[in-house]
């Protein structure tokens, strides 16, 4: 047996892990004692990598519509149908879905952006306008640039303010925090305090020192408040009036103007003396403020306001791109610069003029529609699995009938492989090379490298090599032309570090323990905006702000996380029964009991899912793991109605929704 280091790429938090090797067998996978970000940390779904490479639904052969044949014969398949599509329909008739699963594979991640530049075709989906759309377009809006993200900084910040995200979970939304437990218990030790806002008490929210248990969708009301209280201290005003142009300043003051405390303890339905607390929680600490936000809000009615208002608070209390706030990471390969002034901006969907791409990408609430228009008539979805992401799965599966090719790259089977015309088998995250590249999230500020632990077995491929041979098979293939086959994982991570602070040698040679640039405070206001000043108060989000019309009546849904999956993918443990949350007062009413099957339905359709009573939960409130295969909560959701204008995200958090017991 050989043991050998490497670092985890289930999410962004990179793990160091060590990986124990019989042959080609992985045997054991446990944390990395002597790496300096997650210390000996794993999670469960990290342990378990074992179990899931060698698992039954691995894909080990390249199939076409149904039939397995070796890779020439499917790639020249393929090409055919992609030429045809191009020349008959244009090259925007060829679109590709990139996803979580292939969100931390840098080397297939980068190849994507370059197969769609090969193609010529601009319909490119990802992710993001699933779950994290606000986050883009608050930070393009106030910042100048949607990659700019606030980074905690525990070991300065002295208040954590965590909305709507369970970090000890995710390992953090927009910081990566291997290491959860320790890092919030450390900071506290330090003298730092810690308020999670959620209407359930996660297990951040045990750790906190405050937990506000919310109502759904009360959360812009609560931050608004916040800010409107912070105007009457000195050094807040201060801070802004610094950092911001007085007219935005003015506007700002104006916006917020109807949001007191008292309309803030109604809408949340929390006493007003714990908001007064938490008010002079954020005065006592000024300049050490961090705040995160997740799915929880990203996902509801009105994210964008949330992610503004977060902006807002951090601003306003001086904490943002300074030493003690949150900083901003420049990044080793995708390093940020100022957008180019004048670059017109693509064109959105034709089939939905009432949203448009963010960041440069397509909606994928408009996905359907353009299929159904015949305006798409080539799929390729590399690491996802629109089935349990999207709103209403039912209908994509009816729109993908209509498609020339779906193409599938992933790692395992799954419904969406019956689908497919093509599936191609790619390689698993043990048996390839890879770069840290969650760069504007991450916890540290350089970057880390693994060789591959294991070499790949039967016909697994790297989605590199999958795209850069489809695209040979063109007039357009990618790597300046070179066969795809003499090239390998490490020579087109190199090719990434080619223009960055650091040699490619020198960031291999650190490895999985990685090289660390110093953190850089002042940078994003100097250097990103347009006047050094950050544009707090868009028109588009007060005039929202104006609009918001406070949190749902009734049953509500929100989504969780849980520790053994990542999404759709079940890592660990065992049950892949979708389970309801529900307070105790609401089951009583109901006269359910824990394993009752339930019925939740909301004005778009239904999921059945298992009960569990569990008091943690605010009463009035369900919780459902989202993307979970089981319970599809995409059937609750709709791609057309409840879709932000402003960011294109469909719906799916604080939904109305009712509940009742089967087989009554």
């Amino acid at each position: 047996m050989t043991e050998q280091r490497s670092y985890c790429r289930i999410c962004a938090a990179a793990c160091g892990i060590t990986v124990t090797v019989e042959g080609d067998s992985v045997v054991k996978v446990r944390g990395d004692i002597d790496h300096p970000i997650s210390r000996g940390y794993t999670c469960e779904k990290g342990r378990a990598l074992p179990q899931w490479h060698h698992g039954s639904s691995r894909l080990d052969a390249p199939r076409v519509r149904g039939v397995e044949v070796d890779w020439a014969e499917a790639l020249d398949d393929l090409a055919g149908i992609l030429s045809d599509v191009s020349l008959t329909d244009g090259a925007d008739a060829i679109a590709l879905y990139l996803a979580t699963g292939l969100a931390y594979d840098s080397a297939g991640q980068v190849s994507c952006g370059m197969w769609m530049g090969s193609v010529g075709s601009t319909s490119f989906y990802t992710a993001a306008t699933v779950d994290n759309a606000p986050v883009l377009v608050a930070a393009e809006q106030i910042a100048g640039h949607p990659m700019l993200n606030p980074v905690w900084e525990p070991q300065h910040s002295r208040l954590l303010l965590l909305l709507a995200t369970n970090p000890v979970v995710s390992h953090g939304y927009g910081t990566t925090l291997a290491d959860p437990v320790r890092r919030l218990r450390e900071n506290q030790d330090a003298g730092g305090r810690i308020w999670t806002i959620d209407p359930r008490r996660t297990e951040s929210a045990a750790l906190s020192d405050e937990h506000l248990s919310v109502r759904p969708g009360s959360d812009v009301i609560l931050l608004a408040a916040l800010v409107r209280e912070l105007f009457e201290g000195e050094r807040c005003r201060d801070a802004l009036e610094r950092t911001c142009r007085d007219d935005e300043v003015l506007r700002l003051a104006r916006a917020v103007l109807p949001f007191d405390l008292d309309a803030a303890a109604l809408a949340t339905g929390c006493d007003r003396s714990d908001l007064l607390r938490l008010v002079a929680d954020l005065r006592e600490r000024h300049g050490k403020v961090a705040i995160f936000c997740g799915t929880g809000s990203t996902m509801s009615l009105d994210g964008i306001l949330v992610e503004w208002l977060r902006w807002v608070l951090l601003v306003m209390t001086d904490s943002l791109d300074v030493l003690g706030g949150m900083r901003f990471n420049r990044g080793v390969v995708n390093q940020l610069s100022p957008s180019r002034p004048g670059t017109p901006p693509l064109d959105g969907p034709k089939s939905r003029p009432d949203i448009a791409r963010v960041a440069g990408q397509m909606p994928v609430a408009a996905l359907v529609d353009e299929i159904e228009a015949g305006r798409l008539k080539v799929l390729v979805i590399t690491g996802g699995n629109p089935l349990s992401a999207f709103p209403e799965p039912d209908r994509f599966r009816q729109a993908v009938s209509l498609l020339d090719a779906l193409v599938v790259i992933d790692v395992a089977e799954s419904e969406l492989c019956d689908l497919a015309t093509h599936v191609f088998p790619a390689t698993g995250q043990l048996e390839r090379a890879d770069l840290a590249l969650a760069e504007q999230v991450a916890f540290r500020s350089g970057i880390q490298f693994t060789p591959a632990v294991v070499e790949p077995v039967a016909q697994r491929r790297p989605v590199w090599w999958i795209l850069g041979s489809l695209a040979a098979r063109s007039e357009r293939p990618m790597f300046g032309g070179a066969p795809a086959d003499s090239l390998s994982d490490e020579t087109i991570l190199r090719g990434l570090l080619g223009h960055g602070p650091f040699s490619a040698d020198e960031v291999i040679e650190a490895g999985p323990h990685g090289v660390d640039l110093n953190p850089e405070y002042g940078w994003v206001r100097e250097l990103m905006t347009p006047d050094g000043c950050w544009s707090i108060a868009p028109e588009a989000f007060c005039v929202r702000l104006a609009r918001h019309r406070g949190p749902e009546l009734g049953l509500v849904l929100v989504p969780r996380r849980e520790s053994a999956w990542s999404n759709s993918v079940r890592f660990a443990g065992s049950g892949d029964e979708p389970v309801v949350l529900i307070h105790s007062d609401e089951a009583r009413e109901r006269q359910f009991v824990t394993g009752d099957w339930v019925a939740v339905t909301s004005a778009h359709g239904s999921l059945v899912a298992t009960v569990s009573i569990d008091d943690a939960i605010r009463p009035g409130v369900l919780s459902v793991t989202h993307g979970h295969p089981g319970s599809l909560t995409g059937t609750l959701t709709s791609f057309s109605e409840g879709v932000d204008p402003l960011t294109a995200m469909p719906r799916a958090s604080g939904l109305p929704v009712r509940i009742e017991k089967l087989g009554m």
